[in-house]
């Protein structure tokens, strides 16, 4: 081979390893442009699928502490770039004969982006972009007959406490039992229950499917009745702290 064809086949390996890695680095940007936010979509939906099991756990440790009463309950919960806070914004009155009963049953919330889970008076909701608010697991009020009677049960689960915290980190959530308390009326009531929450709606429709009539339903409260009815109100407070 001549010292000219010797030329010509380096420059010729040459430029074929260029046309390669350049082909290589084209290949990678393009995985990772189109690839990566596919990615990240599915890192974000675990964190939120794994945060509602979180909440699944709280609501059932919340049970223990108010309906058992056992007197302290931790668990921890990863945040991944969220935050989880403890807050009084909602309520319920329960009126029954002309008599008002109001608790602050507060709520804890978990944020993550624009998704939202909340534990409120004893249920968990869910709010996902952009599909909605949805009821996740069931709060404890219910409706029945016993012997043709209507009976109506009304748990109360508040939860005390002013707290957030945000980061990467893992979060514990302490829940400490305050007190309990009891009303049960001697004869049959006509029970009207108003709650304040930005669920208002789910909880119209939970109402409406456990034999309540809907007074009056907007984007912030519900108003909800039932007639002549036996009454049971539970009600427990928690204290939360969050750190």
């Amino acid at each position: 081979m001549t010292q000219e064809n010797r030329n010509d086949a380096a420059v010729s390996e040459t430029v074929g390893f260029i046309l390669m890695f350049s082909i290589v680095i084209l290949s990678m940007s393009m995985i990772y442009i189109l690839g990566y936010p596919i990615l990240q979509d599915h890192i974000e939906s675990s964190v939120f699928e794994n945060a509602q099991q979180s909440f699944i756990v709280l609501q059932s440790d919340m049970k223990r502490v108010a309906f058992e009463q056992v007197p302290v309950k931790t668990m921890k919960m990863k945040l991944h770039s969220s935050t989880l806070s403890v807050d009084d914004r909602s309520s319920i009155v329960v009126n029954y004969n002309g008599t008002d009963v109001r608790y602050n049953t507060g709520n804890i919330e978990f944020i993550k982006n624009e998704d939202i889970l909340t534990y409120e008076n004893g249920g968990l909701w869910m709010k996902q972009h952009p599909s909605g608010s949805i009821l996740v697991s069931k709060p404890p009020i219910y409706t029945g007959m016993i012997n043709n009677d209507n009976m109506t049960t009304i748990g109360v689960i508040s939860v005390h406490g002013r707290r957030s915290t945000s980061g990467n980190g893992i979060a514990s959530i302490n829940m400490e039992h305050n007190s309990s308390n009891l009303i049960k009326p001697s004869e049959k009531v006509d029970v009207t229950i108003t709650i304040q929450s930005a669920y208002s709606k789910q909880w119209a429709r939970y109402l409406d499917e456990n034999g309540f009539n809907i007074i009056s339903s907007n984007s912030s409260s519900v108003s909800a009745q039932r007639l002549q009815t036996w009454l049971i109100i539970g009600s427990h407070d928690i204290d939360v702290s969050i750190m």
